[in-house]
């Protein structure tokens, strides 16, 4: 079973609006990003903030069609302000497989190729927790991972001692790092949108 989970929940301080309803290519982003994963995961979790986050884009995924359903849900953060690791924990605490995959909501070239791929490799590797691509400068893509649903209460020991950051719990797991050259992917698969600037510079460079 390939369980995903996006993020949507965090506050979007360098891009000056919330990054996943912001229109890309006349498309939200997170729609972008949902619209790949409809068409390779058994299930999507998309984790946001808070309730009004949550209104907003329950009504910005009905104009696209997008409904909650057996297999995809809309999740509120329940521990609050705690970062992508929060989301991490929400939604694995939710997935009905061993497993998830986390993309976030402003990678919005994120492919179904990527997905079957990552998913494949853990198949093919089952002795290992986590599975992370990583760049030749060794630079990781800690919010293009899986990790075990098992992982849950290594995070919550995490956070209980303030610890936000992705890469304490891949340190804390068994992990298959994936160089990104295995995946024969385009490098904008793994690009997130994190300002206007990049929006601009991306667009540019087309």
């Amino acid at each position: 079973m390939k369980s995903v989970i996006v993020l949507c929940g965090g506050l979007s301080t360098r891009m000056g609006q919330d990054k996943g309803s912001m229109d890309y290519h006349d498309k939200p982003m997170v729609v972008h990003v949902l619209e790949s994963l409809e068409q390779v995961a058994d299930e999507v979790m998309l984790v946001i903030r808070n309730e009004d986050q949550y209104s907003k884009y329950k009504n910005l995924l009905l104009k696209h069609a997008i409904l909650e359903s057996s297999n995809f849900k809309i999740l509120k953060d329940t521990v609050k302000d705690k970062g992508p690791l929060g989301g991490i924990y929400t939604g694995i605490s939710a997935i009905h497989s061993d497993k998830a995959l986390i993309v976030p909501c402003d990678s919005p070239f994120i492919s179904k190729e990527l997905v079957t791929q990552i998913f494949e490799i853990s198949k093919n590797f089952p002795d290992f927790e986590s599975y992370v691509p990583i760049w030749p400068d060794g630079n990781m893509e800690p919010l293009h991972s899986i990790y075990p649903a098992n992982s849950k209460e290594i995070i919550d020991d995490l956070l209980l001692n303030d610890q936000r950051n992705v890469k304490a719990l891949i340190e804390r797991l068994n992990v298959k790092f994936i160089e990104i050259e295995e995946f024969n992917l385009p490098k904008e698969s793994f690009l997130n949108l994190n300002s206007p600037k990049d929006i601009s510079k991306l667009d540019q460079g087309k």
